[in-house]
């Protein structure tokens, strides 16, 4: 069987060789913390999902989803403060949120009918575990509906990010550049505004004329910020991610934009590096915070020690930005600057500050 990928948030298995555009039906399961299964062997709901592996793969189950919870969920059952987070290139010790329920909504999958009705019949007698239902998903109808619930965003100060699937190639211009991402391939599609915001102002520096020849994007998610400084020219970037099941994805995104041979997916800061022309980095202000020194040592500098390249800081709200600012303007020097879209900010420190990135200016 193929083994999928597992986060905080959600967990799927499925088997590789799955047709992904034939009709399957899903058995749903309602997963206490605990299972007891036939023979009084009491185990875990990890345990059980191996137990579902061997016991059902005789049944035909193709797939298994370990269950989701989302953030506003997580904050009504107190598991996170707020729903308002990102993700990061650090997440919370506590992310493993299905793992903290005391119940799990999981789904089967199978190729007919009659594989998933026998599976259904060889659970009753598994306590703890409650069979909520039998369903028909339409593999290439649904496919569909999900890739048409996706549009081209336009991005001011930017230009356009198009789902990967769509027709074109990518363009290199910082006044209207185009890249193309797979939705759903970690944090940044190009809708939120912490994306944007970021894209603005890293088209900002290119269009300027800043030097863009090597760039860093630390916390990398979809890869999106990087790859949008590739295609704007540069020679190298460094994408820094954490989370490993995404550096695939992130590659992926990298070779629908003609730039995989100029971006390096890793998990951590490479050894001996040069500086970067751009430090890009959209995560939380606490995660900004700790690694402060890192992503300021980072950037370029002139013979005299001042700031050569620019740093783009996001994932910030209002509250956020005057401990944020003054810390990385005590270690980069100048001020920074300000955009914002919705209740989002942006930190630009720059060589030659004070550009207009497509945004709204703080005052």
């Amino acid at each position: 069987m193929g083994r999928g990928v597992t986060n905080g948030m959600e967990s799927t298995r499925i088997d590789e060789h799955r047709d992904a555009g034939s009709d399957t039906w899903v058995l749903d399961l309602a997963v206490a913390a605990d299972v007891v299964v036939p023979g009084g062997c009491g185990i875990g709901r990890d345990a059980f999902v191996e137990w579902l592996w061997g016991t059902l793969g005789e049944c035909g189950l193709a797939g298994i989803f370990e269950g989701a919870v989302d953030v506003e969920a997580a904050a009504a059952t107190g598991l996170i403060d707020s729903p308002r987070v990102l993700d990061a290139a650090e997440s919370p010790s506590d992310r493993d949120w299905v793992a903290a329920m005391a119940a799990a909504t999981m789904s089967c999958w199978f190729a007919d009918e009659p594989s998933a009705r026998g599976a259904a019949a060889r659970l009753v007698d598994v306590t703890g575990c409650d069979v909520l239902g039998l369903r028909r998903e339409c593999g290439a109808s649904d496919d569909a509906a999900w890739k048409g619930s996706f549009a081209a965003i336009a991005v001011p100060g930017f230009g356009t990010v198009h789902p990967a699937w769509e027709d074109g190639e990518p363009r290199t211009s910082a006044r209207d550049a185009a890249i193309f991402i797979e939705p759903g391939a970690g944090f940044g599609t190009g809708l939120h505004e912490t994306t944007q915001l970021c894209l603005a102002a890293i088209a900002a520096w290119a269009g300027q004329g800043g030097r863009l020849d090597r760039a860093v994007d630390f916390g990398s998610g979809s890869g999106i910020l990087g790859i949008a400084a590739a295609v704007l020219g540069a020679a190298r970037v460094d994408s820094i991610e954490i989370d490993p099941r995404v550096h695939d994805a992130i590659r992926a995104n990298a070779a629908r934009n003609g730039v995989a041979d100029r971006l390096v997916v890793t998990g951590g800061w490479p050894l001996h590096v040069q500086p970067y022309d751009l430090v890009v980095a959209n995560i939380v202000s606490d995660v900004l915070l700790r690694h402060a020194e890192r992503l300021a040592a980072a950037v370029r500098r002139d013979p005299a020690g001042e700031l050569a390249g620019v740093v783009v800081l996001s994932g910030l709200l209002d509250d956020d930005v005057s401990r944020v600012a003054r810390v990385f303007t005590g270690l980069l020097g100048g001020a920074a600057a300000v955009t914002q879209r919705g209740d989002w900010r942006c930190l630009t420190f720059a060589a030659s500050s004070g550009a207009n990135h497509g945004e709204t200016p703080c005052r």
